[in-house]
């Protein structure tokens, strides 16, 4: 047996390919090239394909489908079915030292890994018992391990290292079926009953192994070393500091299309992620706006998919006695209506109501809007109403459940908009079965169960089981892991994310057995990982990284986390040799070039008429919504635009608690009384009214609001007995060509008929303090013309008082400048003049009130303002 040598990039593969294609060349398939994961053997077989060669797949292949042969009878428990198993053996032992955690999925899949792990490296729970190490959860944990091994034992299934072993025994006894030659490339690592295997290959096969180093168990079975003479250059290697993640990824993007600039094929690069929850997200979005064909050798987690999360909500909402607010959501995602007019209708009016719930009431509101096409969807949900009262076997539960797939009817391309990628829908749906088969495996097969059991652990299996989308695109960037990429060899690669705790990665100690108790095992044959060995796989898996490329390898990491805290890079680039270079800001080109600028406007004789008659009469509000931005007045007020409905949790929001303010205030301050007792009155009439929900959010509220308004009622500040008071006064008054309406809050009026108007602002006391000095308000010299004009008082000012934690009055004017009145005319016509001429542009006046605009989310002013700094640059 023959053990191939040498450090990343010394040409061990490269020995191993060129052998395998000698053989193809010679017609001889008595050959198997055996590679540790999947997609590794779909990327060798697929280069080798393109290079000429017609072989059958199965030459080339990963170790466990090669010895699956060798173990049928043995089938191997799935990574999902053992945390069920995991999950039902820790509540059948009861073991007190987990009794405060047993029922969270993070502590089963802590357990199902570590059972895996002692699999993998051929330590039963027998052999665990035997030298079983001084650690605080080992005997616990031992117990959950005999458990799950019993299970497994009842129901025909075993753990990897298990068949491993069944395998090793028959390949030795019955030999290799004629296969006479055998290459394993791309192994890291190898546990004892790997190597087993391994040993029984070389009893009937001629092998050669690739690794690192020679090691004592490899020596003592009989390899023999060599080392290959290095085959490729040494790349250049650049290093370029970001200032986050995103001009990082960015960074990236610019310098792919540099180079498919000068001609390079998209397929002739890579980027190599190893933090992926971190860049896998970040580089799909950003290469996908830099319009870069990308293919991410990552699975996808199979509940986020649309498709899985249609099917499951219809169950929950089933489940929930079809709670509107779990209903709507599966409507929306079913794919024929999820972008349509008539589910936004549906989505309104189901708003309106909520909290509520039935199908029966869905399903009139459903016909009152108009969206009679959604009444089919709803009579197919209500068939599977009868599940619950069922108790079935699990196997029964599977069948019924597989009858999901006809409330899912797929997409038709080119027919309206997609919420669920075409390519996507039949992957997702058949590991939705999957899903459902691996749930009944792990349940007891023959006990009558209700829903809600089998379908916690169909939920639990949906967590885990990945989806994967085949790709068969040629020319795209590759986005590799960094195991992955070990055995890719391109002339360009990136290597990103290169910042401490990501690239390496930080291994904390295992819970269950720390690193002195896993050594303990080491004499007993048992080798169980450590964090020192951990590291020394991210050193190697770093060194490969670096060797994948040909021409150049780019090494990047962003200077700054989310939060502004400078990073840590990565140890790794200590005493690295590269050449630093400046990371540049780059957007990417538009894909569609906008036509020529011009003015954003109304032109049609027909559309300025529809103006002026929406400008006949206006208010004081109005008027400053055009100020502060006229596309804000042109979609609240010209077109009336509605937006969504709140969502129950959110419907007590700063406007309604405004609402409720100044209707205790419009009672209380003329008469006088128990401000408690009234704002109480209130209060209930606005929660039964918007249908406010009540809990802690809603209360903090309310006694927010009320010990406001007790301080206002102690506040002494206005002298009440000068004035007598009005309040809530309603108003019209002509002005040239149009009426101005509007309703004051207070309108105190001296014994010499001299009138202040009060407005009650129920917001903090910088905001209301900035209006004195704001330049687009006009409701202060209408409100004060309205009592000069419509009540036949004499202005004397206008305070707004800010009730919200402290009381302030803000006098709008210390007194009233000359021509104030004229001067408001003027603006005011002025005002209505813009309007009526067609100006409807987003031209904000503060634009961090744009956060709090309805129209924000049509509204393009974030991207013409960057389109005035570029032109200005």
């Amino acid at each position: 047996m023959r053990l191939i040598t040498g450090p990343p990039g010394s040409g061990k593969t490269t020995l191993v390919l060129e052998a395998f294609r000698q053989a193809l060349r010679g017609r001889n398939d008595a050959v198997r090239l055996l590679v540790p994961t999947a997609t590794l053997a779909r990327h060798l077989q697929n280069r080798i394909a393109r290079e000429g060669f017609v072989f059958r797949p199965g030459l080339v292949q990963t170790l466990s489908a090669f010895v699956a042969g060798w173990a049928e009878d043995l089938p191997q428990v799935s990574d999902a079915a053992l945390y069920l198993i995991v999950e039902q053996a820790a509540r059948r032992v009861r073991r007190p030292e987990f009794a405060q955690v047993e029922q969270m999925p993070g502590f089963c899949a802590s357990v199902a890994r570590a059972i895996g792990e002692f699999a993998s490296a051929g330590c039963d729970s027998a052999r665990l018992a035997a030298g079983l190490p001084d650690a605080p959860f080992a005997a616990a944990f031992l117990a959950v391990y005999r458990e799950v091994e019993r299970e497994l034992e009842q129901r025909g299934l075993a753990l990897r290292g298990k068949r491993f072993e069944r395998a090793a025994e028959r390949i030795a006894r019955d030999g290799l079926n004629g296969i006479r030659t055998i290459w394993l490339d791309g192994f890291h690592e190898l546990p004892d009953p790997e190597l087993r295997v391994i040993e029984s290959l070389g009893r009937h096969a001629d092998v050669s192994l690739t690794f690192e180093a020679m090691d004592a168990r490899l020596q003592a079975i009989g390899f023999r070393e060599e080392r290959p003479a290095r085959s490729r250059p040494s790349p250049v290697v650049a290093l370029v500091a970001a200032p986050g993640i995103e001009r990082e990824v960015e960074e990236i993007a610019r310098r792919i299309l540099e180079q498919a600039a000068a001609g390079r094929p998209f397929r002739e690069m890579a980027v190599i992620v190893r933090a992926k929850d971190i860049y896998v997200p970040v580089l799909r979005s950003t290469l996908e706006r830099f319009g870069i064909p990308a293919r991410f050798y990552f699975d996808q987690r199979l509940d986020q998919h649309a498709v899985v999360r249609f099917l499951t909500g219809a169950v929950d909402a089933m489940l929930s006695g079809w709670d509107h607010a779990q209903t709507l959501a599966v409507l929306r995602l079913a794919p024929r209506f999820a972008d349509s007019e008539t589910m936004d209708r549906l989505d309104f009016a189901v708003r309106d109501l909520m909290p509520d719930s039935g199908l029966g009431a869905m399903k009139g509101l459903a016909e009152a809007v108009g969206a009679d096409r959604v009444a089919p969807l709803v009579d197919a949900l209500a068939a599977i109403e009868e599940w619950r009262a069922l108790t079935l076997a699990p196997e029964d539960w599977t069948a019924r459940m597989r009858t999901l797939r006809a409330l899912f009817r797929p997409a038709v391309a080119g027919k309206g908009l997609l919420s669920i990628p075409l390519h996507s829908q039949a992957p997702a749906l058949q590991q939705f079965d999957r899903a459902l088969d691996e749930a009944a495996e792990a349940l007891p097969a023959s006990r009558q169960i209700g829903i809600e059991e089998f379908w916690r652990a169909v939920k639990s299996v949906l967590r885990l089981i990945p989806l994967r989308v085949d790709d068969e695109r040629r020319n795209v960037v590759h986005i590799l892991s960094a195991p992955e990429a070990r055995q890719w060899v391109l002339p360009v690669v990136f290597v990103c994310g290169l910042v401490e705790k990501q690239f390496p990665h930080f291994h904390p100690q295992d819970p269950f057995f720390p690193d002195d108790a896993r050594r303990s095992l080491h004499p007993a044959g048992v080798r169980l990982r450590t964090a020192a060995d951990f590291e020394r796989e991210e050193r190697a898996l770093f060194d490969a990284a670096v060797s994948r490329a040909t021409l150049l390898v780019t090494l990047s990491y962003p200077e700054f986390d989310a939060r502004g805290d400078r990073n840590l890079p990565s140890l790794f680039l200590d005493g690295l040799a590269v050449d630093r270079q400046e990371s540049r800001a780059v957007r990417p080109q538009p894909r569609h070039p906008p036509g020529p600028a011009g003015p954003v406007r109304i032109d049609a004789p027909a559309l300025l008429d529809f103006l002026r008659q929406k400008t006949a009469r206006v208010s004081a509000t109005a008027l400053e919504s055009f100020l502060q931005c006229p596309f804000q007045f042109f979609g609240g007020r010209a077109l009336r635009l509605k937006k969504a409905p709140l969502r129950p949790q959110e419907r007590l929001d700063f406007l309604t608690q405004g609402l409720i303010v100044h209707r205790v205030l419009a009672e209380w301050w003329p008469a006088g009384g128990d401000i408690e007792r009234l704002f109480e009155t209130a209060f209930a009439q606005a929660c039964e009214e918007k249908r406010i929900p009540r809990g802690y959010h809603t209360e903090r509220l309310r006694n927010a609001m009320l010990d406001d308004l007790q301080v206002f009622a102690a506040d002494g500040q206005w002298e009440r007995g000068r004035f007598e008071s009005r309040a809530e006064l309603e108003f019209a008054f002509p002005l040239d060509s149009l009426e101005v309406t509007g309703k004051i809050d207070r309108l105190d009026v001296t014994a010499g008929r001299r009138a202040f108007v009060i407005d009650y602002k129920y917001s903090n006391s910088q905001r209301t303090k900035d209006k004195r000095d704001n330049g687009n308000l006009l409701q202060a010299p209408l409100y004060l013309m309205a009592a000069e004009r419509c009540f036949g008082l004499e202005p004397a000012g206008m305070y707004y008082v800010g009730l919200k934690k402290e009381v302030v009055y803000v006098n709008w004017k210390d007194a009233l400048p000359a021509g104030w009145s004229t001067d408001a005319e003027r603006r005011t016509l002025y005002v209505v003049g813009q309007i009526r001429s067609g100006r409807v542009e987003p031209a904000p006046a503060d634009i961090e009130k744009c956060r709090y605009c309805d129209c924000r989310d049509v509204c393009r002013v974030v991207i013409r303002q960057a389109a005035a700094e570029a032109e200005g640059a």
